[in-house]
């Protein structure tokens, strides 16, 4: 089963999501390069992503998630505090096309998965 790290960026009721190739919402993150922690790949795919410095990064869970028909990832959640600066991402992957701050107080868009949305909205 593939692994991939994921980022929990919050600002204020909002956290940070991209748009995936697949034209949905998910979160900033991805699969550690080989001899990588997770922790180091989230933060090195945040930079990739968003040209971010991540300074903290804390375990948030994980979930299985059938991305397409037949094919199983384990997504990890890190809650990801940033240095300081501008909230600002920038596109900086051919990943990404553009990212938005959802309000995790509101509806789930339709377009966001569900294992997204729990991970976000936990306690």
């Amino acid at each position: 089963m593939i692994v991939s790290a994921k980022a929990i960026i919050r600002r204020n009721d909002t956290v940070l999501f991209a748009r995936n190739p697949r034209n949905e919402w998910e979160l900033p993150g991805g699969q550690p390069e080989p001899g990588e922690s997770l922790e180091d790949a989230v933060r090195r795919e945040v930079l990739e992503e968003c040209g971010w410095q991540i300074a903290q990064v804390t375990y948030h869970g994980s979930a299985s998630f059938e991305v397409i028909p037949g094919r199983h990832v384990m997504l990890v959640f890190y809650v990801c505090e940033r240095d300081a600066g501008d909230l600002t991402p920038l596109v900086t992957s051919d990943e990404r096309t553009m990212f938005g701050w959802i309000d995790v107080d509101g509806p789930r868009p339709d377009d966001l998965p569900q294992c997204y949305w729990d991970a976000v909205t936990r306690a």
